[in-house]
C-alpha cells in the first residue's frame, strides 16, 4: 500500500501568494535594494531557490509583488465601496476616511510602504505601472462620486472643469496623508478630522474658482 504524505504542498497560487507576502514585507522594511530571491526565501521560510523558480528574474519578482498588491487593493476596494449607491456622499465620506486611517495599522502599513516603493519604480517599468493603473482609476472614480455628491449647490449646473480640479486636489490631499502615515506620522488624526478637511478642500476650491470669476 502506498503511503500518502499528509503534509500537502501548497499549489502554485498559494506559493506565489506566500512569496509575495514575504517580498512585500521586505520592500516595506528595506526598500527595493533590500529585496532578493534568497531573502524572500528566508523570510517566507521556504527552501532556497523557491522564489527564483516562481519568479525567474528580479523584474519578474517586482512585477509579481505589484500584481499581488493590486489584486488586494481591488478586492479591498470592492468590499468597502461597491455597495454604496451613487450620490450617497454622507455614506461615502466616513467610509473613505476610515480606509485612510487603516494605513496606520498592520498589515495595511507594510502594504502601503511597499506600494509606495513600487510606485517609484513604476516610472521605469510598464509592467509594474500596469498593476496599479486599474486601482488608481477606481479611486479616482470613487473620489469623483464623492465630490459630486458633496456639491450641494456650490455650483449649478455642475461645472465639469471645477469638478476635475476638486477631485485632483482631494486626491493630492489623500496621497499626502497616506504618505505621512506610511512614514510614521504621529499627528493625531481622526475620521472626523479627515472628513472635515476633505470638505474644506472641496468648498475651498469652489470658493477660489468663484472669486476668480466674480
Amino acid at each position: 500500500m502506498t503511503r500518502v504524505d499528509s503534509r500537502r504542498r501548497p499549489n502554485a497560487a498559494q506559493r506565489r501568494h506566500q512569496l509575495c507576502d514575504a517580498a512585500n514585507t521586505l520592500l516595506a522594511e528595506d526598500g527595493p535594494r533590500g529585496l532578493s530571491h534568497l531573502k524572500v526565501d528566508r523570510r517566507a521560510g521556504v527552501p532556497d531557490g523557491t522564489t527564483s523558480f516562481y519568479y525567474r528574474t528580479r523584474v519578474a519578482l517586482l512585477q509579481g509583488v505589484a500584481d499581488h498588491l493590486a489584486r488586494y487593493d481591488a478586492e479591498a476596494f470592492a468590499q468597502a465601496f461597491d455597495d454604496v449607491p451613487d450620490g450617497a456622499g454622507d455614506d461615502l465620506l466616513p467610509m473613505l476616511a476610515e480606509q485612510v486611517l487603516l494605513v496606520r495599522d498592520e498589515p495595511h502599513l507594510s502594504r502601503t510602504r511597499a506600494r509606495l516603493e513600487l510606485t517609484m519604480l513604476a516610472k521605469g517599468d510598464a509592467g509594474i505601472a500596469a498593476g496599479f493603473q486599474q486601482v488608481s482609476e477606481s479611486y479616482r472614480a470613487l473620489t469623483e462620486r464623492l465630490v459630486t455628491a458633496m456639491q450641494n449647490g456650490l455650483t449649478a449646473p455642475l461645472d465639469r472643469s471645477l469638478l476635475d480640479e476638486q477631485v485632483s486636489v482631494v486626491l493630492t490631499y489623500l496621497s499626502g496623508l497616506v504618505f505621512a502615515f506610511a512614514n510614521g506620522s504621529t499627528e493625531p488624526m481622526t475620521s472626523r478630522d479627515i472628513q472635515r478637511q476633505i470638505r474644506a478642500v472641496v468648498i475651498g476650491v469652489a470658493a477660489e474658482r468663484l472669486s476668480q470669476t466674480s
